[in-house]
């Protein structure tokens, strides 16, 4: 399938676009467990909606212990793709409230990584 297809396709999803713009703002990596409860979704949903991510080659993943690390993956054309976020609508609510939960579940990070698992 072609590159860019497959690309939008992934991230034409709501729970996927979520995930990305959550990406785009992380300091970093993000553990599972932190995208599942800033999205206030089931784990299944968030792994299967990363697992699209991945096999798309938006986001890249790493073990850390028990716990799966994402963070964006950066080429050209997916920089071009994550730079079209910031033309989308602002202030969305759903937006700023998954802000607002990945701040407060960034804040219980130890030791600057996920030190909880998933509620």
């Amino acid at each position: 399938m072609n590159r860019a297809v497959e690309a939008y396709k992934a991230a034409g999803e709501e729970t996927r676009l979520r995930i990305l713009r959550m990406l785009q703002q992380a300091p970093g990596e993000l553990c599972v467990c932190e995208v599942v409860d800033a999205l206030d979704k089931p784990q299944y949903t968030v792994s299967k909606s990363l697992t699209v991510l991945r096999n798309a080659r938006l986001v890249e993943e790493r073990r850390e212990g028990k716990f799966m690390m994402y963070k964006l993956l950066h080429s050209p054309f997916n920089d071009r793709l994550f730079g079209s976020f910031d033309g989308l609508p602002d202030p969305d609510p759903i937006y700023e409230a998954d802000s607002r939960r990945l701040a407060a579940r960034l804040a219980l990070r130890e030791n600057d990584g996920c030190g909880i698992t998933c509620r």
